[in-house]
């Protein structure tokens, strides 16, 4: 199959999920797709929100815990890891800063952090996050 067909036969089947995926009930599912966000980028996104809420908590064992397996997913971003492991309240201009670097398209930060929130991802941290202004 040639190139062409193949990304005209993935625009279908993109198109296709849509479809048939409840945006309501999975809101970050249907931004990822509008987006066209990729399994790496998904990935780090939710890492910085789940080390977000370990240092919202002052969970420092489950924050070393995370340290090698973040440091891989966030490589190829350009983040260091000591930077989102830092000891202090997260706020909405560092979420900024690493979403900047992991997408690389105009990605409003409120429509994101409100559909991972709608979708019961890290949703403390989201709201968190969307009051920081």
């Amino acid at each position: 199959m040639s190139l062409e067909k193949e990304v005209e036969l993935l625009k279908y089947q993109n198109y296709l999920l849509k479809t048939i995926i409840n945006g309501d009930d999975y809101p970050f599912f249907m931004f990822a797709l509008d987006h066209n966000l990729n399994e790496k980028q998904v990935e780090a996104t939710v890492e910085i929100l789940s080390i977000f809420s370990n240092r919202l908590n002052g969970e420092k064992e489950s924050l070393n815990l995370r340290k090698n397996s973040a440091g891989k997913k966030f490589d190829a971003f350009g983040i260091a890891v000591e930077e989102v492991f830092k000891n202090e309240k997260p706020t909405r201009k560092e979420f900024e800063s690493y979403k900047d670097k992991i997408f690389s398209s105009e990605i409003e930060t409120k429509y994101l952090l409100m559909s991972l929130q709608r979708q019961h991802i890290k949703p403390n941290v989201c709201e968190f996050l969307l009051q920081d202004n």
